[in-house]
């Protein structure tokens, strides 16, 4: 029993780690911030919030996986998930409708829409975008007891939020370094494309 659950939590671990470093999970963070003129202390609280907010969903749909049998991952693989990209997609349209529609290059009153929406948006992202290749984990973890159930979702979350973390800080960092005047004046264009090919590609990866 010893190996098995030392078993079930590295693989939790490294499915967590494969899975936060998506590009989904860190790279609009750290473009909506710079778009936003987030902070870095305020774009790092939102990743983590939204870091939480998937990892919670993850593991409450483990939960009722757990209990009521795996054929639900068929419903949340082709219905839920492509959710994620439709609203990356649709925030990269805003951010490149934005720049299109500002009346000056150099007018910073417009510079972003509600932060609200913007953080509503990006925790419905991740949330409609569950780790599906943990759910076999957590049914299989549901065989020894509900405690272990608990242990991998605080390893879940944990190894979540920290590689979401790590990488949106080196992204957030690197995209502050870029101060090219010529492109600055169409940077939300720009950060829009961005969002929009990745939601794409999270459409066709799926």
């Amino acid at each position: 029993m010893q190996h098995t659950t030392v078993s079930l939590i590295a693989a939790t671990f490294f499915i967590a780690l494969t899975h936060a470093i998506m590009p989904t999970h860190w790279m609009p963070f750290a473009l909506i911030g710079k778009g936003q003129k987030w902070s870095l202390t305020k774009t790092i609280f939102v990743t983590a919030a939204a870091g939480l907010g998937h990892s919670l969903i993850t593991s409450i749909l483990g939960s009722v996986i757990a209990l009521l049998g795996f054929h639900m991952t068929k419903y949340i693989e082709t219905i839920a998930e492509p959710l994620s990209g439709f609203i990356l997609i649709a925030i990269g349209i805003t951010f490149i409708l934005i720049g299109r529609l500002r009346t000056s290059p150099h007018n910073h009153d417009h510079s972003a829409f509600s932060d609200k929406s913007i953080i509503i948006s990006l925790f419905l992202m991740l949330s409609c975008s569950p780790c599906v290749a943990l759910l076999p984990i957590f049914l299989a973890a549901s065989t020894l007891s509900w405690a272990m159930l608990l242990v991998l979702s605080i390893v879940l979350s944990v190894t979540t939020i920290s590689g979401m973390l790590g990488l949106t800080v080196l992204a957030y960092k690197g995209v502050k370094k870029l101060h090219i005047c010529s492109i600055e004046r169409y940077e939300k264009e720009i950060i829009g494309g961005i969002l929009t090919l990745i939601g794409i590609l999270f459409l066709v990866i799926h």
